[in-house]
């Protein structure tokens, strides 16, 4: 019998001698802990991120459907239609508009809907009609003597136009606003005349 099957013979497998094996199994154990722990870390946070895409989306889609209800649609289309006949006031209609977009001025800045999200979505409509109340908000915040007036309003235009920036978009110019201003009173009057022939 050769030395290596007598020393393979004699390997302990229990009791005295067999530290090692223990030890191996053991190394074994906790890697298998840390794989699992590893797996389950992984589904729970793919679980929040499908939870918060969620919400996002759920946001998003109770948003525009106010945005384009009757009601704002209707709001949106006077305050358009007396813009492009040059009454440029900053009155009521334009301030349920400002009031509106200041809502998710709010909804951005404490983070319910990434920025990227809100360009994506709104980006064109936040740009557009800051350009065309600018003016009137800052009289506004003159005579009621407060500049927190439609304030996120205002920061979300500037993070829109630094994402402009980044994605290589230009500002806003005149023929820009006009075509806006058309497209808004095109769009909103067809809508409310679909819904004026679905209630006939």
């Amino acid at each position: 019998m050769t030395n290596e099957v007598v020393q393979a013979m004699q390997i302990h497998y229990w009791g005295t001698g067999s530290e090692w094996l223990w030890a191996f199994w053991q190394f074994i154990a906790v890697g298998l802990q840390f794989i699992v722990v590893a797996i389950t870390l992984w589904f729970i946070a793919k679980q929040v991120k499908i939870q918060t895409d969620s919400h996002v989306v759920q946001s998003v889609c109770a948003l525009q459907e106010r945005w384009h209800s009757e009601y704002m649609q209707r709001v949106r289309l006077d305050v358009c239609t007396r813009w492009k006949k040059n009454n440029q006031d900053f009155d009521g209609a334009c301030e349920q508009i400002a009031e509106f977009i200041e809502e998710l001025g709010m909804f951005l800045k404490i983070k319910a809907i990434p920025e990227d999200v809100m360009w994506d979505f709104q980006s064109w409509n936040i740009e557009c009609y800051w350009a065309m109340f600018k003016d009137g908000i800052i009289k506004l915040r003159t005579d009621c003597k407060d500049d927190t007036l439609y304030e996120d309003f205002e920061k979300m235009f500037n993070v829109m136009s630094e994402i402009n920036k980044r994605e290589g978009v230009n500002p806003k110019n005149t023929k820009d606003i006009n075509e806006f201003i058309e497209r808004e009173i095109r769009s909103t009057r067809a809508c409310l005349n679909i819904r004026e022939r679905g209630t006939t």
